[in-house]
């Protein structure tokens, strides 16, 4: 029997319906179209290309630019016993060349990779060679100099398209302008694609600027008004801490988040919050991408985000449920200042990039020439020491390197010790009996870890030494001594960050960046500012403005933003609530309608009353939204 995408959906998901657009998208992509779609943060943009990679006999490329995403998401889909794989900088030579021998013979469906790997050469020439059914490219205004975080490494996708012209492309991103999704359909080289628009209204989330004089203390007073959880957005590492040691000593369940911390540490920290375990994230920037809970019911800004991509997506964070939301920023005056001086610091001078690039390529012991491929741990904090530098300005220029594409360095994050029996049974059979003290060792090892004979396994020494009731450094040196008696593979676990170079080392005084590049970006980050002051101070509704930037108009106010509410438009009573309901049911017993259009049929001055009756009513899940259009529930597809 030929399966279905819904029989796809039900055998790995448990789900029997898929939400709005998910199906249509699946369908263009099983027909081998090009597909460019804009889903809200949360909006089950993974499922639109992992259904029909599950129904096809090759393999799926999936181009991310997290490294922890891309291993959160291979460790879901390995969970529901789907056969996927991810490589990026973090892995050890042998486990690529592992993967991509999978992947070569047909034993993967989805094989995820960071773009910065398709720089190399040798790797080209493996992926002209992979068995392809669908190139999938998330996060895919990456691509895009017009978008808000460029990367240059996103431009080689393109050149799979030479190797394999008939394998169609799927660009996934949340937010994007359409200037921007033109420009992901010229540099993914697509023909003719299909695009299709979730539609970035909110109606549950209520937007807000509250200007305050003393943030702190701001803080505290929306959270005690708090019943479900909540995330902090700040730009200091060092102020996550306090603010979270702040709520902590007032006894809130608090706690924080930002990409310095060691990557067991986020993880854990991530996983406790999404359990309900932590209420309150106080974080940078580096929290959310792809943490999907469903409750938050706050997002705050505590500090002006960079534009305005970057604030819809971690404003949406909230209130995926479908219920009231709330995104707040908090608004000083001082704060567009600091929003200069931040801009003013991120663009440094040419000396300033040549003298980081010299002190770089003295670290890491390169001669001219060489150095191109290499990856290779590497600590930000003994480096910025070793030659004096400025820990703030070096980071800026290591961004300009990366978005240069002379260098990719990644987050520190953790990678599980690994461990592979290389010999078969008689072989391991004699090694125990002439080496009875590494019996027992060997013995846990086969018990504990199935799979372990055939596949690279991750392991856990303290969880081993815990066994066989030894300390822990003692297991990992009769595992050191088991690889190097060749009885196992074995990959100790790290958790430093790693940098890879791009291109070969060029003497300092002939470095250069690409000026052009450099000084477009430096006049997005200027529109992208103005953009966020345009939006505080703004005078019309905040929902209404940011649709507006995102060419998806809407019709009529909100009626739930500060703006909005500052109005003072008439409240609407229980006999105004009970006729407009009665209307919306009546036209929806005729047809179906897109939310604009209904809205429209209503007098101006009910057009905001529609607004919020709409949003009870799906709340209550009385109607529906599917594919765009407003449903009566009976009438469900």
């Amino acid at each position: 029997m030929v399966e279905t995408p819904y029989d796809i959906l039900k055998c790995y998901w448990g789900y029997s319906t898929f939400r709005p657009l998910q199906e249509q998208i699946i369908r263009e992509i099983l027909d081998k179209k090009d597909v460019v779609a804009l889903m809200p943060t949360g909006g089950g943009k993974s499922i639109c290309f992992q259904v029909p990679a599950l129904m096809q006999k090759g393999v799926t490329l999936v181009i991310s630019p997290l490294i922890a995403l891309m291993n959160d998401q291979v460790a879901q889909l390995r969970r529901r016993g789907v056969r996927a794989q991810c490589i990026h900088s973090g892995l050890h030579f042998k486990e690529i060349e592992r993967t991509l021998d999978e992947a070569m013979f047909g034993n993967l469906k989805l094989l995820y990779l960071s773009p910065e790997r398709l720089r190399s050469p040798n790797f080209s020439l493996i992926l002209e060679r992979l068995p392809l059914e669908y190139i999938v490219v998330d996060e895919a205004h990456c691509i895009s100099m017009w978008g808000y975080d460029f990367r240059p490494a996103y431009l080689k996708i393109a050149e799979i398209r030479k190797w394999h012209p008939e394998v169609p492309v799927v660009a996934l991103t949340a937010t994007a302008t359409d200037e921007v999704v033109r420009d992901i359909q010229e540099k993914l080289a697509m023909q003719d694609p299909i695009i299709y628009r979730a539609g970035f209204l909110r109606p549950n989330l209520k937007f807000g600027v509250l200007p305050v004089e003393d943030k702190r203390a701001r803080c505290i007073g929306l959270i005690q008004k708090m019943k479900g959880s909540a995330i902090v957005y700040v730009r200091n590492r060092r102020l996550t801490r306090e603010l979270a040691e702040m709520l902590l000593a007032r006894g809130y369940n608090a706690t924080y988040y930002h990409a310095g911390l060691d990557a067991e540490i986020r993880h854990q920290r991530e996983i406790s919050f999404l359990n309900g375990d932590i209420q309150f994230m106080i974080a940078t920037n580096a929290f959310g991408m792809g943490v999907d809970k469903p409750d938050v019911r706050m997002v705050i800004h505590y500090d002006l985000p960079d534009n305005l991509e970057a604030y819809y997506q971690e404003a949406g964070r909230a209130g995926r449920d479908g219920k009231d939301a709330y995104a707040i920023i908090l608004f000083q005056a001082n704060d567009q200042i600091k929003l200069e001086q931040n801009f003013d610091r991120e663009f440094p001078s040419m000396p300033e990039i040549r003298r980081v690039y010299r002190a770089l390529a003295n670290y890491l012991k390169l001669a001219v020439g060489s150095g191109e491929g290499l990856t290779v741990p590497f600590d930000f904090s003994r480096f910025i020491n070793e030659y004096n530098l400025d820990s703030r300005e070096t980071y800026d220029v290591f961004r300009i390197l990366e978005q240069d594409g002379w260098i990719y360095l990644s987050d520190s994050f953790y990678i599980a010790a690994k461990a592979r029996f290389v010999v078969n049974r008689e072989v391991l059979y004699d090694y125990q009996l002439r080496h009875a003290n590494r019996e027992k060792i060997i013995k846990a090892m086969l018990r504990l870890y199935q799979g372990i004979t055939s596949d690279l396994t991750s392991i856990k020494e303290e969880y081993i030494a815990t066994l066989l009731n030894m300390p822990e450094r003692e297991v990992v040196g009769l595992l050191r001594e088991l690889q190097k008696d060749n009885i196992i593979e074995y990959l100790e676990a790290t958790d430093q960050p790693r940098i890879t170079l791009l291109r070969e080392r060029v003497h300092a005084d002939n470095f250069n960046i690409d000026q052009k590049v450099f000084h477009f970006r430096k006049e997005r980050k200027r529109e992208g500012i103005d953009q966020i002051l345009a939006y505080i101070n703004t005078s019309e509704c905040r929902q209404r403005f940011l649709l507006h930037y995102f060419n998806d108009p809407l019709e009529a106010d909100c009626g739930v933003c500060d703006r909005c509410r500052e109005a003072g438009r008439k409240k609407m009573n229980r006999g105004d609530y009970l006729s407009v309901r009665k209307r919306i049911f009546e036209k929806l017993k005729i047809k179906d309608y897109p939310v604009s259009q209904l809205v429209n049929e209503f007098e101006q001055e009910e057009r905001n009353w529609a607004i919020t009756v709409l949003q009870y009513l799906l709340n209550e899940e009385a109607i529906l939204k599917y594919n765009g259009y407003l449903k009566l529930k009976s009438e469900r597809i």
